[in-house]
């Protein structure tokens, strides 16, 4: 048999391109290469739907942490349902997802680098863009102060409050002025809010600490606003990851007397997961009655395919899926169906079955000694922190219920 030149991939996961746009590629059917990733259609657009009804209903605005995902197309979806823009992490992060039409940003960090702030001053010259970055030393602000006033742009910054042991972020909120100052010295600088990140925040009484850091941050803004610190009307508190999101919404907006607009950005909701997130998503459950009011809830989108390759002993399943495929920082990769081509459908994993170990392209897979797998059988796999599995795939998959990936999205890392 003879492989005509279009079949011929170079990425992963892929079938033949032209049945893709007909009539797609049936996975039980091995219509695509495995390992292959898929995001189910009906639990990203539940999840996204979730997502911003709880903003909505907590009085806050959402800016996903695009990331996650660092995918366009799954950008234009959460836009189009209401999300007021996309935070990212880098620069290079900002120009895919602008080129891609994004128009209003976060950039969740610090802007550094000459190279990195011409790419953004090319980006500020389309009058739609609306961009915020984090600051938080005197030494960046001297920087991008002198470097926006050469370059005749103006750049909108977020004063970023860290905690003691934390990532980035000014550590004493009580001695606030000479960042202040700083920021006030340089024209081409607008002070526009201030942001944090509570993820790094831990312990037993991690929720009462976190919300004890917001209230200083509130009285910080508090403090700014009536010494006239902050340039133009649209004046912002950000801040939230996935862990916490319910926490900072109730927090920024139980005093209705400041003059901001809160945004949060969790950015693992879209795709979730049945490891990390699962586990954090469920304590939101238990200790946010909006949450429960809302109805339903996150449902873990992504799945990996895989064959198996042997069964070299009994209880012992090597499976064709590793470190270049999924993510293993936060757990092993999690069984969920498995198929044996020609068969009527996949069946559900007994709860017995577990990874235990995950080599570059290989996945041992703990069964039990009378379990029915043989080389060429099929199994799917949840994971653990969809970050790290997304940053593994060029292309993902977009599944319907039967299987059947009908379209693609693309990643830029």
């Amino acid at each position: 048999m003879t492989t005509s030149k279009q079949q011929l991939h170079v990425n992963k996961g892929f079938g033949d391109v032209t049945a893709l746009e007909g009539s797609g590629w049936n996975i039980l059917n091995e219509e695509v290469g495995l390992p292959v990733a898929v995001l189910d259609e009906a639990s990203l657009q539940s999840n996204a739907q979730w997502m911003q009804s709880f903003s909505e209903q907590a009085g806050v605005k959402l800016a996903p942490h695009g990331k996650t995902t660092m995918s366009p197309e799954l950008f234009k979806q959460q836009l189009s349902q209401g999300c007021w823009g996309i935070s990212l992490a880098t620069i290079p992060q900002v120009v895919s997802a602008y080129k891609q039409g994004v128009k209003r940003f976060i950039l969740a960090n610090q802007l550094i680098g000459k190279f990195h702030c011409q790419q953004l001053v090319e980006i500020l010259q389309d009058p739609d863009v609306e961009f915020y970055c984090f600051v938080e030393s005197v030494a960046n602000v001297v920087f991008l102060g002198e470097f926006f006033q050469q370059q005749k742009a103006t750049l909108n910054v977020l004063i970023e409050i860290g905690v003691p042991g934390g990532r980035c972020g000014w550590r004493n909120i009580d001695n606030i002025e000479p960042l202040v100052d700083a920021i006030s010295a340089q024209p081409a600088l607008q002070l526009s809010g201030v942001s944090f990140y509570e993820g790094v925040i831990h312990g037993e009484d991690a929720q009462a600490k976190i919300v004890h850091f917001i209230e200083r941050i509130k009285q910080l803004f508090n403090q700014l606003q009536q010494q006239g610190r902050f340039n133009g009307e649209n004046v912002i508190i950000t801040g939230a990851g996935s862990a916490w999101y319910d926490v900072v919404a109730n927090a920024l907006t139980q005093e209705q007397s400041l003059n901001f607009t809160a945004i949060i950005r969790p950015g693992c909701y879209l795709i979730h997961d049945t490891g990390i997130y699962q586990d954090a998503q469920q304590t939101i459950m238990q200790r946010s009655q909006l949450a429960c009011d809302i109805g339903g809830d996150l449902i873990s989108s992504l799945y990996v395919w895989a064959y198996v390759y042997a069964t070299p002993e009994p209880g012992l399943v090597i499976v064709g899926l590793g470190k270049r495929d999924a993510a293993f920082d936060a757990g092993l990769p999690t069984p969920t169906l498995y198929y044996r081509p020609g068969n009527d459908k996949p069946q559900q994993v007994p709860n017995s079955w577990e990874s235990v170990k995950i080599m570059d392209q290989h996945l041992m897979l703990k069964v039990d000694e009378s379990a029915d797998l043989q080389p060429g059988d099929m199994m799917c796999f949840s994971t653990s922190h969809p970050c790290l599995t997304f940053d593994k795939w060029r292309f993902i998959g977009i599944s319907n219920d039967q299987h059947v990936i009908t379209k693609q999205v693309a990643t830029y890392f």
